[in-house]
């Protein structure tokens, strides 16, 4: 077959764009092997006060006895049942954990006579446990609350039903106990993604993420981003507590983004799902062209994408920023466009192969 010279430069150009595909995967395939750690500010060593508990409206605790020991720290996300220490069998007992009394034990505890209750409170308030915790509204016999305050041992009752506790106490210690860092940089949701600026100060994350908010984008935090991992292999971004809702401009100050745009701009917290790095454009680099795959930066041991974009004149960063956001959630979706013209390309090479043999 013979094929005209606009045929042949179509064919050498298919081909060429194929090499450079197949090129660029094997380069990235090498890339995503990378880990590239987070450039932290500090590490938060986690710790929790019993005394937080109270302030906690879905575990709806009193406090019955033991306000001395308040200050004791929870270190475990989970609880104990009794059981079997309430008749004085404590092996692998797991006292680092607060002890949770549903209807079975307190019925129990009820039901002793005044020789096994004493035996019991002498022997089961020699742990110091961080807290006792009676569901259902239940409310222990006053020899039980009596040896709580003299042994300063937190004693709360909780109207919550011992399933619906346990699942509220787990949820929030978890979080409050996950390992954390706090990262310069600017988190922004964008179509429903949460995206990460990062890069040196001065680079334009803050100005980028106005630019954002004036299209109907959300601020998580500025400048200092607090990161947690949660349910091991989740991360989550915070804005520090006396930080939230502001930015700063250079040039214009601290401007609080509740007041100018509404309570839609903002958001408490948010998964991070994609890191976007800010850099001035260097024509030494060589930056992604195609986008078969993304670049993984670990963070607290957990992978993220990760996109490098080089700023120069001329390139609208918010733009660029929602198009990574929106071929971000197209990917995850199914729609790879890197992808189908690879494989595009590829099955027409093919035929013209097999047309030309």
């Amino acid at each position: 077959m013979v094929f005209s010279s606009s045929a042949k430069k179509r064919q050498l150009i298919c081909t060429l764009l194929l090499i450079f595909l197949k090129k660029s995967s094997r380069n990235k395939s090498k890339n995503t092997k990378k880990r590239i750690s987070a450039s932290t500010i500090v590490l938060d060593m986690a710790h929790f006060q019993v005394s937080r508990l109270l302030n906690s409206q879905v575990l709806s605790l009193e406090l019955l006895a033991g306000r001395n020991g308040l200050a004791r720290t929870i270190q475990s996300v989970d609880v104990n049942r009794p059981g079997l220490a309430l008749v004085g069998f404590y092996k692998n007992l797991a006292m680092d954990r607060i002890q949770v009394f549903g209807r079975g034990e307190h019925s129990f505890i009820e039901e002793m006579s005044e020789m096994q209750l004493q035996a019991m409170r002498k022997s089961f308030f020699e742990f110091a446990f961080p807290a006792l915790v009676f569901t259902h509204g239940q409310i222990p016999r006053k020899e039980f609350i009596e040896s709580s305050d003299l042994t300063a041992t937190p004693l709360f009752v909780t109207r919550l039903s011992t399933h619906d506790f346990i699942a509220n106490y787990s949820h929030l210690i978890s979080e409050e106990l996950s390992s954390s860092i706090t990262i310069h940089g600017v988190f922004t949701e964008v179509f429903g993604v949460g995206v990460l600026l990062t890069g040196t100060s001065g680079i334009g994350k803050s100005e980028t993420a106005l630019e954002l908010l004036e299209r109907g984008h959300r601020l998580i935090a500025d400048d200092m981003v607090r990161i947690k991992c949660l349910s091991g292999n989740e991360l989550y971004g915070y804005a520090n507590e006396l930080l939230e809702h502001h930015m700063e401009i250079r040039g214009i100050g601290i401007i609080n983004v509740k007041d100018l745009y509404g309570v839609g701009a903002i958001r408490k917290r948010k998964q991070i799902e994609l890191v976007i790095h800010l850099e001035d454009w260097d024509a030494t680099k060589e930056y992604e062209r195609v986008g078969l795959e993304y670049i993984e930066q670990e963070i607290l041991g957990t992978p993220v994408a990760h996109i490098v974009l080089p700023v120069g004149p001329g390139r609208n960063m918010p733009i660029l920023i929602e198009a990574a956001a929106m071929n971000y959630r197209a990917k995850r979706m199914g729609f790879h466009a890197a992808k189908d013209l690879s494989e595009k390309i590829g099955k027409e090479i093919k035929q013209k192969k097999e047309g030309g043999g």
